[in-house]
């Protein structure tokens, strides 16, 4: 039977008087079939391509969004850790941070109390009353922090600026950072900065909702603590024993406060909104690199 159709190859219509054989177009020359045959394959390299082409487009689009919301993440972690490390301006500090500290003889006895499977033995030195600025503070469970642990009885040593420094915004240009016990700072011109209305402080406590608050602290901070300067030491180490310095004149590694507090309050948390951006930006950093993650496994075509 003659082919009846176009020729796939040229278009052209078969008539009656052709001679060339039925499978062969008369104008061409090409078989019938194989003309087809190629122009099938050419259909599906076709739509294979534009399959192809559909894939990207969404592979494109949805890594596209990914990493934009990664970067938009690791933007707002870098920015929100900045503003979290600011110190208040002299303008937005309270009154009570021009007090000086308050210390008066004691007549509290020795005394022990238990945290976290070890008991301590105290001795009190003095009543001891303090307001300041929080400008840095350790993490004794830091990276960087290879004396403390979790179980560590002084939970945080904050460092704090009172009086005369925050009279002045000089203060803000001040350099500080924190050891393991100890508190740092330095800066490069000269300005109003006093040295005895800065200290370190060591701070422990038997009041479960009072270390809560310790642990709370932030740089920029405003706090206010009331409780005693004590030394103390292991009762299963008594001859090892840390002592608390009882003046504010004093520098090195021996002049920090050790303090016993039986009140902590935060009379003004200066870097809220951005410490709470900074913890949200971690959460969300760590999404969007589990969701990058998730679509290269679960997605081949967003392999490349």
């Amino acid at each position: 039977m003659a082919f009846s159709q176009p020729c796939p190859n040229c278009q052209y219509i078969r008539k009656e008087t052709d001679t060339a054989p039925d499978w062969q177009c008369p104008a061409c020359g090409v078989a019938y079939a194989k003309a087809m045959g190629v122009n099938q394959r050419l259909k599906s390299t076709g739509r294979a391509k534009h399959q192809i082409k559909n894939q990207f487009g969404k592979r494109s689009l949805l890594d596209w969004i990914l990493t934009l919301f990664f970067f938009a993440c690791l933007i707002s972690l870098t920015v929100s850790f900045w503003l979290s490390k600011q110190l208040p301006k002299v303008d937005a500090i309270v009154e009570e941070m021009v007090n000086e500290p308050i210390q008066k003889p004691t007549h509290n006895k020795p005394f022990d109390f238990d945290y976290r499977g070890e008991t301590y033995l105290v001795e009190p030195v003095a009543d001891y009353e303090l307001w300041g600025v929080v400008v840095t503070h350790n993490n004794i469970t830091g990276m960087t922090d290879i004396t403390h642990t979790e179980d560590s009885v002084d939970i945080k040593d904050i460092c704090v600026v009172w009086g005369n420094n925050i009279k002045s915004n000089d203060y803000r240009e001040v350099s500080y950072s924190s050891g393991d016990f100890t508190c740092f700072f330095s800066y490069g011109r000269q300005m109003r900065f006093y040295h005895d209305k800065l200290s370190n402080n060591h701070l422990l406590s038997d009041n479960e909702q009072v270390r809560e608050t310790i642990r709370d602290v932030q740089i920029g901070d405003q706090i206010h603590l009331k409780g005693m300067l004590v030394n103390y030491a292991w009762a299963s180490q008594p001859n090892w024993k840390r002592n608390s310095s009882i003046s504010r004149q004093d520098t090195g590694r021996r002049a920090c406060e050790v303090v016993y507090v039986d009140e902590f309050e935060i009379l003004e948390a200066s870097n809220a909104t951005a410490n709470t951006l900074f913890s949200v930006s971690v959460w969300l950093l760590l999404l969007s690199i589990v969701l990058k993650v998730a679509a290269i496994a679960l997605v081949p075509y967003f392999r490349n």
